[in-house]
Formats: C-alpha cells, structure tokens, sequence
C-alpha cells in the first residue's frame, strides 16, 4: 500500500480511508508518518478522499433467477417464455458468467424491465418494513 498524503491548501492534507484507519493506531507506520507532517503542518486536519459516484449507473439489483421467474410467469405466454428461459439457462452454463448471460437475455427480451425492478424494490421495501416492525423481547440490564 502507498502511504501518501496530499497537502491541499493551507490546512487540508488528503489521504485514503485505509490511511486514516491505520494513523490513529499508535506505533504504526502511518501513526508515525502522520505525526512527522503534522510536526511540519501543525494546524493540518486530515481529509479521506472519496471516490466519484455516478448516479445515473444502471444496476441488476433485484434480478435474481427466483424473481425473473415470476416475472415471466406474470406473462400472457409464460410456458413459452418458461421454456425458453430455462433453454437460455442451459446455454448460459457454458458461458464465463451464466448469470450475467441471463441477464442480457432478460433484458433483451423484456424492455420493461424498469417496471419489473421498481416492483421488486417496492416488495424488497415492504419487507424491510415489516421486519422492523416484528416484536422483540425485551431484556432488562443491570
């Protein structure tokens, strides 16, 4: 791992998470390479640095083979589709990702697979809510 840190403007020094975890514990290589630059910048504060997100990235979450099977089963030809999806899964096997394989096919066949993830997110959300709405024990400390 690289142990560097980055002076930004007067005050700011910019390192990595992994950095800034290791320099709080005593003895350690970065506690001492932080206590050296802070000899030489005394009023310096450390900052981690954070990594771009996209927001607009598409993602397969939810898609899991369990509910692209009752999304097809939802279909007016789902035996068809069934069948062919299974076909696609036998295919898949050969291939260096078989899920990721799916996938492509599930999209390429279905264009409304945006309606089929917002169904599955509300579901997913539902289901949260009704775990934290289950009873606990309550246990009494000392």
């Amino acid at each position: 791992m690289t142990t560097t840190i980055k002076l930004i403007g007067i005050n700011k020094a910019q390192v990595t998470k992994a950095f800034a975890k290791k320099a709080v514990i005593f003895g350690t290589e970065e506690y001492k390479l932080w206590r050296e630059f802070k000899q030489d910048f005394p009023e310096a504060e450390m900052v981690t640095k954070s990594i771009k997100r996209n927001p607009n990235k598409k993602t397969n979450r939810n898609m899991t083979y369990d509910r692209m099977t009752k999304f097809i089963d939802a279909q007016k030809n789902s035996e068809e589709l069934m069948s062919e999806f299974e076909h696609q899964k036998k295919i898949a096997q050969i291939a260096p990702s078989p899920y990721h394989a799916i996938v492509a096919w599930f999209i390429k066949k279905f264009s409304d697979t945006e309606d089929f993830k917002t169904a599955f997110e509300i579901e997913d959300n539902k289901d949260a809510a009704d775990a934290d709405s289950e009873d606990f024990e309550t246990v009494e400390t000392f």
